[in-house]
């Protein structure tokens, strides 16, 4: 076990409250249904805070030489919070050491995660920092990553009377489409050139032999649609740049995983554009509440002169206004061909949480608001990007 978390040590909460500290997959899964019944109920539900997404995340991402943990909160027998962290490192001199935690992310496929809560309980993230603050001879830092301003940290943070220090900057941002109720009134959005161009590739696509599109597709094992989506996606430019999911080590095998768990939920989206046999658009969707989540998209290249990727997505966004279901569809991502689409953007922010201690506190605040740090740290995130994002 990683030196820096001890075994679970003693915790006194208050009355009616009982926090569990897990750090396998195993005794992660007898709460899953607890746990989607938690999600859905927070207006900050996302892949990035389910069950099959995290849990997956832990079983293929975590290296055996880091520990995880998952801290669940009830309430008179009932889940109402949690928050899953993995140690990072410690420093410190005399005995006393910050302990610094992360909550899980990656890159490529897992961002913006928080502390899960119902609306109105935000403040229940006090009660995991109080139990954390209880580790022997440490104070706990946390960092998040592309929080968006409804998550549940940010909503607490940003109220007045929080119980601890928090950093907040910008990171970036995510797009969006809003669905209107016709698909005339998105296409009225559109600029006149790119309308043009779409029904362009559109032409292009008649030419084209049994062309079909699967939306939503669900006749086909989740197993064989992750497999077809991984091999268009590979045989496109992720693939040649290392940063398909068949290009990254352990990361086949974690798609795979949450693919089934969000099947199991009912959460899974697969679209599907395809001619013959061949598979020439695809995407990795989950749809939650009102959101549809475009986790992953992939196209072959070699019928760029249909648009494979425009195509797809302009039936996706037709299908959601028919079903009327949807009310947006999230890209998770900020890309230049976004704007083409009219999206709206969401404000992202990194956190890093830490105790209410006199003078460390604002020392270690002051440190992590310096432009020294911010250098560095932008100089590692550019590190850690694949050849082509």
């Amino acid at each position: 076990m990683n030196p820096l978390i001890p075994a679970p040590w003693d915790f006194d909460p208050p009355a009616n409250l009982r926090i569990e500290d897990i750090r396998t997959v195993g005794g992660l899964a007898p709460y899953a249904d607890a746990w989607a019944d938690l999600l859905l109920q927070s207006p900050a539900a996302s892949p990035m805070l389910s069950y099959p997404q995290i849990s997956a995340f832990f079983e293929t991402q975590v290296p055996a030489s880091q520990t995880w943990l998952c801290l669940l909160a009830f309430e008179d027998g009932k889940l109402i919070a949690l928050l899953p962290l993995i140690a990072v490192r410690s420093f410190g001199a005399l005995g006393l050491s910050i302990l610094c935690l992360k909550t899980p992310y990656d890159i490529l496929h897992t961002s913006g995660v928080d502390c899960l809560t119902v609306h109105g309980r935000e403040n229940l993230i006090e009660l995991f920092m109080d139990y954390l603050s209880r580790i022997p001879c440490a104070w706990p830092l946390i960092r998040l990553r592309e929080l968006p301003g409804h998550s549940p940290s940010m909503v607490y943070l940003n109220r007045p009377g929080a119980k601890f220090h928090a950093v907040q900057n910008i990171c970036g941002y995510e797009n969006y489409i809003e669905i209107p109720a016709t698909v005339e009134q998105f296409h009225a959005g559109l600029s006149s050139n790119f309308r043009r161009q779409v029904k362009r590739g559109g032409r292009k696509l008649e030419e084209l032999k049994d062309v079909r599109f699967r939306c939503r597709e669900a006749t086909r094992s989740t197993a064989e649609n992750m497999r077809r989506f991984e091999e268009v996606e590979d045989a496109g430019w992720k693939g040649a740049g290392n940063s398909s999911i068949k290009a990254v080590e352990g990361n086949s095998k974690f798609y795979a995983i949450a693919a089934e768990r969000f099947q199991k939920h009912g959460w899974m989206e697969w679209n599907f554009l395809e001619t013959g046999d061949q598979t020439i658009g695809a995407h990795y969707a989950v749809r939650m509440n009102r959101t549809v989540f475009l986790l992953k998209i992939a196209y072959d290249e070699a019928y760029s002169a249909c648009s494979p990727g425009n195509q797809l997505l302009e039936k996706a966004i037709e299908h959601a206004c028919q079903a009327g279901d949807v009310a947006e569809i999230n890209c998770v991502s900020d890309c230049a061909w976004h704007k083409n689409w009219g999206m709206k953007k969401r404000t992202l922010h990194d956190l890093v949480i830490l105790p209410d201690l006199p003078v460390i506190s604002a020392l270690v605040s002051t440190l992590l608001n310096s432009k020294t740090f911010h250098q560095l740290k932008e100089r590692r995130d550019k590190k850690s990007l694949p050849a082509i994002a």
